[in-house]
Parts: structure tokens; sequence; C-alpha cells
């Protein structure tokens, strides 16, 4: 099926500043949302030798403040709803603020400054700090992470010494560390100017106001040179490599990946279509050789990764508990010599296309964050000095040819030089007038956002049909919330209602699993089915043009779901081995030991959503089938629909598609709230070696429909909810033991637990525990929160709700979120008015009631061997030390 769709037109306005900067405006959306997104061109691929990590270190000291506006760069702007962030690449660095469009000149002033005025704010002492923050973030994501790193390692192989690809973007620990004020003052200057960046805007304002003030804080800044494009060496490989990597590891893993070509150039779009027919989907060929017909798999991913100075294609392949590596390289290689050989198979070429298409239509959906609008017109103007060269990009990919993908595959990769790499599981290893900067800008009153009020009815089956019409893109979506989640069964079925909905889109009495994924796929169609601890959903979001086809797919998943039992071996055999793979994960250890402390025996809260080994073990295929049919029913169900829609139109077709559909009535297993612990716990969850401490500290929160819900959102954000929380700025920004701190309370029908998160230095363990702990105990004792933590914390949350609310799949996703609870559909609407009754003198009542730190259980996954000593000095309690 070939789509009929064109790709909406992308229309915006470029000037470039006598300085050199380039600024992109595009006017697009109803709300009243402007995202202000800057790309510097430069990544780790400019670093040399002594320097490796330094772009990715900025990316952590452009958030310390600068000289007019000092302090961290967070908390002006987050206080006015603003979502804030950045990212370091290889070739190039990004940071954005998507943000009520009454505050734009704010975040352009601080932006500017930070471009122009950095250096004068940038200590020692904020340097040391930061260059603490990326070790640690280094020890999270990569050091004590299962197959962390096997990205060094396989950059390090495929190119050669001193390529600019030959190591991460998070450097060289100890080049970071070695780093003095002068270095990266040195790297800044050279780098982060206007000739070398370029600014877009997009969201709710016109090109003269983006002009005055775009001309009136950057048009000051000197505008330094351009980045030089760095000299690479040749990336050929003259033979294969082999690397054995053993790693404490569950599930066995391959990897494999060839030199190819950069990004844009003619081979690229083939390269990325292979890919996608190899393994894009549940009709692809890896998924269904790998993991449906042999079940050698629990997971595949092929992948063409384009970047400015070359590329390379890649094969993740995730083994099954005992399946052999060498087989599954074997029937790789087989597949991959079969398509060189024999073409591709009917339907493949249009699927991956139309999948491209969509993919492109859902990204104009966004204006801001990572890939939306602004991110894309900026990466298409540092790359191709083009910001409208979407369509051209789509365009390589509509006008590939089935022969192209034959050609590249075997010019590229059959039979030529590769790095393979497995990890083995169980075995040890390693001009212009100054501006006045002291004059700030003022915000205008920022545009009042009150969510949609859905259209409402009531279809001939009973079930009620929420509809909320967005015609700015042709993109619908759409969910069935169903009461079956995983809150309905109790913990000796732990995991029974995940397994259910994930065996759904299996099979049903008309479509196989690769029917249903094949049909869905060449329509570039996401068709969904999850669940969540109150409710189970079955949604799609497609293309206006599909539909009311997409929607048949879902109707007929939710209706006639069949559980093959070839598909329950395969998706039984996966659960457990995913399972099996959490013991890896010291976040996912540390998660599960925290329910364990908070939660009796037979609580269903007591294990999390996807149950455990042993439990899973013992479900059957008559178990689903059972769950299926008493809990997806219509009876506790409702239909949202969101975007380019007509709600008559969805009527309809929704009580042809759900005529004579009847289930049993359903009631909600009762679930009371424990109680909390009357004394504090520390539960030492063995880790040898493990460079980093992963903690949950938490205890029994409180229920979704609790009076005190609104209050605890303001808590939150003031306790650990953002980067300017009294947690984050006490363990990250002054004393550099984190990465980042986050607290969270997890409000279900029953009461979910509250936790604060974070991965600490193993050496100030203890000392992160002492100042974690005094933070929470000062909240609900002698540093209660103040009324500019409440007016900034109620700010951000009042002006940052629209950002909820930009796309369909969201809209969906929110007001099914109010179905399963039992809130009307005005819910959204009376945010503000909630939040307005918030007093600090409701917020101290609140914390008390809610937040007891006797009551804290903390549960630490580390080397017991270094941390056991240090908890113990606490003095706290006993130390509950667990080996497995």
């Amino acid at each position: 099926m070939t789509s009929t769709l064109r790709l909406p037109e992308l229309g915006f306005t470029k000037f470039t500043l006598a300085n050199g900067l380039d600024v992109i405006v595009r006017r697009q959306g109803p709300l009243p949302l402007v995202a202000a997104n800057l790309w510097y061109h430069v990544g780790s691929k400019n670093e040399e030798r002594r320097q490796r990590g330094f772009a990715h270190l900025f990316e952590h000291l452009m958030f310390e403040g600068s000289e007019h506006y000092p302090g961290d760069f967070f908390k002006p702007l987050q206080r006015l709803g603003a979502s804030i962030n950045g990212s370091t690449s290889t070739d190039r660095t990004n940071y954005f603020v998507d943000l009520p469009a009454a505050h734009l000149e704010l975040a352009l002033a601080m932006e500017s400054d930070r471009m122009g005025n950095l250096i004068p704010a940038l200590t020692e002492e904020k340097l040391r700090v930061q260059k603490d923050v990326v070790k640690n973030e280094y020890r999270q994501n990569y050091a004590n992470r299962p197959y962390g790193m096997v990205w060094r390692i396989l950059a390090e192989a495929l190119y050669p010494p001193g390529h600019p690809y030959s190591w991460m973007t998070i450097g060289v620990m100890e080049e970071v560390e070695a780093a003095t004020r002068e270095d990266v003052e040195a790297f800044f200057h050279r780098f982060y100017v206007p000739s070398n960046a370029s600014l877009c805007l997009v969201g709710d304002l016109d090109e003269d106001r983006a002009r005055t003030l775009a001309e009136r804080y950057f048009g000051p800044l000197p505008g330094g040179t351009k980045a030089l494009r760095p000299w690479t060496p040749p990336v050929e490989l003259t033979r294969s490599e082999e690397i054995l990597l053993y790693e404490r590891v569950e599930l066995d893993r391959y990897y494999e990946v060839w030199p190819t070509v950069a990004h844009f150039e003619g081979d690229d779009a083939p390269l990325v279509l292979l890919a996608d027919i190899l393994s894009r989907g549940k009709s692809s060929r890896l998924y269904r050789k790998l993991v449906v017909e042999t079940g050698l798999a629990q997971d595949v991913t092929a992948y063409q990764s384009s970047r400015e100075l070359a590329g390379s294609f890649g094969a993740v392949v995730t083994l099954r508990p005992g399946e052999s590596w060498e087989k599954a390289r074997a029937l790789f290689h087989a597949e991959l010599t079969h398509l060189a050989e024999y073409g591709l198979e009917a339907g493949e070429l249009e699927r991956v296309k139309n999948g491209r298409l969509a993919g492109y239509v859902y990204a104009m959906d966004n204006i801001g964050g990572f890939g939306g609008v602004a991110d894309r017109l900026n990466a298409y103007n540092i790359y191709r000095n083009d910001p409208g060269w979407m369509a051209a990009d789509l365009e390589r990919f509509q006008a590939t040819t089935a022969e192209a993908i034959v050609s590249v595959a075997r010019r590229h990769l059959v039979d030529r030089p590769t790095v393979r790499l497995t990890v083995l599981g169980k075995k040890e290893t390693t001009t212009v007038p100054p501006l006045d900067r002291s004059l700030k800008p003022v915000s205008a009153a920022a545009v009042p956002f009150r969510a949609p009020r859905p259209e409402m009815t009531v279809l001939r089956c009973g079930l009620p049909l929420w509809v909320i019409p967005r015609r700015d893109l042709p993109i619908v979506a759409a969910t069935i919330a169903l009461g079956g989640g995983a809150g309905m069964h109790p913990p000796d079925s732990a995991g029974l209602a995940e397994l259910t909905t994930a065996m759904m889109d299996e099979g049903t009495t008309s479509r196989s699993s690769i029917d249903l994924a094949r049909a869905a796929e060449e329509m570039g169609t996401s068709l969904s089915t999850s669940c969540g601890w109150d409710g189970a959903y079955v949604g799609f979001q497609s293309l206006t043009p599909h539909w009311l086809t997409s929607l048949d797919l879902a109707v007929d998943v939710l209706r006639n779901p069949t559980f093959p039992e070839s598909e329950w071996t395969r998706i039984h055999g996966q659960t457990l081995a995913g399972l099996k793979a959490e013991r890896d994960s010291a976040e996912a250890r540390a998660h599960r030991g925290l329910l364990r402390a908070l939660y009796p025996p037979d609580h269903a809260y007591r294990l999390p959503i996807d149950g455990e080994e042993a439990i899973v073990a013992r479900l059957t295929r008559d178990d689903v089938r059972r769950f299926h049919e008493q809990f997806h029913g219509p009876n506790r169900a409702a239909c949202i629909v969101a975007g380019d829609v007509d709600p008559a139109e969805v009527a309809r077709a929704l009580d042809d598609r759900l005529s004579g559909w009847s289930g049993p009535e359903v009631s909600p297993l009762t679930l009371a709230s424990p109680a909390r612990g009357q004394k504090p716990r520390i539960l030492l969850l063995d880790k040898p070696g493990a460079p980093q401490a992963v903690v949950r500290v938490g205890h029994v929160g409180l229920p979704r429909l609790d009076p005190d819900f609104t209050d605890v959102l303001v808590l939150n954000q003031i306790l650990g909810g953002q980067f300017t929380s009294r947690l984050n700025a006490k363990l990250r920004e002054e004393k550099g033991f984190t990465y980042g701190v986050r607290s969270h309370f997890d409000c279900r029908r029953s009461a979910g637990p509250f936790f604060v998160g974070a991965s600490l230095q193993t050496d100030r363990l203890a000392e992160a525990l002492v100042d974690l702990r005094a933070e929470i105990e000062a909240l609900v004792g002698d540093r209660p929160p103040t009324a500019t933590e409440l007016d900034d914390a109620r700010r951000a949350l009042i002006e940052g709700q629209a950002r909820q609310f930009e796309t369909p799949a969201a809209l969906v996703s929110r007001y099914a979120g109010l179905f399963i609870h039992g809130l009307p559909a005005d819910h959204h609407a009376q945010f503000a008015e909630r939040l307005g009754a918030v007093t600090v003198d409701s917020l101290a009542a609140t914390a008390r009631r809610q937040i007891d730190p006797n009551a804290l259980a903390a549960v630490v996954v580390a080397d017991a061997s270094v941390v056991l000593g240090p908890l113990r000095d606490l003095g706290w309690c006993e130390v509950e030390v667990d080996a497995g």
C-alpha cells in the first residue's frame, strides 16, 4: 500500500545577523507555546587529545549561570513552566527551552548571555563540581550499566586511532578530570560563538518580534569563527575482528558493525531502509527469523548510524537464555545474504517507505524538545545550510529503489570486513553597540491555557466516547481504555495483566501476529497494547487517510484475540528472559527491593507490574485468556480519540465496529493502603565491583484520589521533582555526588510508593544519605516550603501544563487517565484553580501527613565490601544484607 499523503509544508523564515548567527523562525500550533532551540556546530569530533569530553562537559557548564544571570540556568525559567534540556553528540551540541510564548524574551536574554558571558561566571568550584557530576554520569550510564562499555570498545575497534569518532561523546574521564579553567575557556571561545551557531524559534510568535529579540540580545555578541571540518583518516577495515567481552549479564548479546557512509551521501538512504527492512517491526525479516520462528533472540535491531564524517551499519542481537550466539550470527548472515542474492519481498519497500513518511509527519506534531520541529530545522540548517531540506530528505527515501537497497547490501555488508563483539555472561573483566544586560526583560502576562473539554457521547454498546478534535496536522490517535490493569489480580498472579496485553496483538481470529504487524507498518501506523496499574489500553496512532483501517486493526485486537499457542510460547519465554535480565540492572534490583520493603506479601504492589520469574513461569495461556475475558470488556471501558477527525464520524465508525460487544461486570480488587513502617530500614543488595551505589529511599505514598494530591504535586516539585529542587541542588549542584536525583509520588488507585532515586558516588554514599534524609526532615520540620517556593512551583506547573497537551497522542493519554481514575472530563481544565487554592500552610500540613522521615526504607545496590561499614556507621538501624 503506497500512501498518497504528502508531507505538509514546513514554512519558515531565515535571516543571518551581522555576527554570523543564523536565525530561523516558524509560526506553528494552536497553543501559546514557543520553542527556542540553539545548535552549536561542535561535538566530540572537534576535540583533540587531552580535550576528549570537553564538548559534553560544556553541556553541563552552560547550565551553571552566566555573568548577568548568576546561579543556575534552570530556576528563572522552570518557575515559568519551561522545559529545558541539552545534549551533545559527536557532531553538534543543542540546547532548548520550550515555554509559554509570553516568556520568550527572558529565555533569549539568558541564552544569549551564556553564549557571550559564560566564562566570567565560571569559577573553579563550579568546574570542579561539574567534573564530578560528569564522572558520576559516566559511572551511571556506562561503567555500572549492563553492556555499558560496548560502544567504547566498538568505536575504538571500528575507527583508526586519532579519528574523532574513536572515542565516546562523554569522553575520557582522566582528561575531563585534568581540565583546567584555562583549557575549557579556550575551548569555549573557539566554538561557542554566533558564527558557529543556529537559533530556531517555533511556535506562537511572528517574524518581526523574533527578529527584534534576536538582534537585541544576540546582535551585540562578537561573531567568532565558524568551526572547520576536522580532517579524518579513511575508515577502512582490512580484516574482520572478533572481540569477546565477559560481563555480569544474564543474557548474551551479539554486536556486528561495518564502516559505511556519512549522512546524506548517496548510499545513506538505501542503507537506512535496508536496516528498516531487516528489523523495523514484527513483520521485519530478522524479527521473524530470530525472534518468532527460531526463538533464538529476545530482541534484534539493525541500524545505519549516519554521522557527519562517517557512518556505520550495525546489528544487535540479544540472545534468549542458553541460546547460541554462533547460530544467531549464522542466521543473521544467511538472511542478509539471501536479500543480497534474491532481492526484496513483495510489499517490503512500500512498508518501510510509509513508515518513514509517517515518522516525518509525527515529528511535525511537536514544536520543541529532542527531534521536534525546531530541532529538525536547526539540524538541516547546520548540516545542509537549508532549514527547509526536510522534504528533500524524505524524498531521498521515497526515491530509493529495491535495486539500490540490494546494491548497498552487496557492496557494504556481504562478505565485507566487520567488527564482531559478543558479550558473554558470568565472568569478570573491565561591532554592534553593547547591550545593557543589567536591564532584565520583563515577561508579558502568559496567555492562559485551559485544557480542552472533550466532545462526549455514549455509543450504542454503552461505551463512553470522548473526542478532542485537532486539525493542524493529518494525525489521529485513539485508545480504548479498559479496567483490567495490574491492580486487578493478587500478587500470586503478578505479571498476568501485562502478559495478557502483550499477547493481544499476537493473533486474532482473522489475522496472524505477522499479518497485524505488516498491515499496521504498511500504513505507518503505530498499533499498541499496554498495561498500567489501574487500566489496560488498546490504541493506535495513524495518518488521517488510514485512521479507519487502523481502527479496524485495534478493534480486531481488542475483540478477537486468539492467544495462539506458538506465540504464547515465544512471548512467555521472552518475558521470563527479560525478568532474568533484570538481575543485571542495579536500578531494577533497587526498585524491586524497595517494593518488598514497603508492601506486605499479600499486597498487589509488592512486585513490579511485570511480576517475578517464579510467578510468571507458572502462568499459562488459559490464565491469559481468562483474564482477557473477565477484565477487557466494555463495562469499565471508554474510547478516547484526538486529532484530525470529526466527532460524529468517529461515533458512527465505533458504533459499527463495537456493535454487540459485551462482557462481564468488573469489580476491582480491593486494595487497602498498608501502614507505613515505624522505623528506618536499610537493605543492602550486594553487587560486587559496582562503581556506583544505586539508591531508592521511600515509604508508602497516597492514592490518586486522595484530597492531598494537588498539594503533593507542589511538594514533590520543591523536594525533588525538577532540576532546581532542593535534593538536586544539594546532592548534584552543591556536592557533585550524583548525575541527578529525583523524587516521585506514584499515585494509583491505592497508595503507590513515594520514593527518591539516585545513583551516588560510592565513597560519598553515607554522606549523601545523610544529606538526603536531612532535606526530607527539613521539608516536614524546621524548613517547610516557603512562599517563594510555592509560587515558583505553582507557576511552573500551571504554565507548563500546555506542553502536556501538544499532540493527539498526549491528549489521548491524559484523558484516558482521567477516565480510568473516575475523574470528570473537565478535571484538566480546573488545574490552575486547584493549584491556586494551595497555601504555604496547607503545604506544611500536607508534608507532615504525607512524608514521614522515620518511616523511610533505604535500598542500596552497591559493592557490600565497600559500603557496608559506612552504612553501619550511620547508626540509623541494622543494615540488612542480601547477597542475591
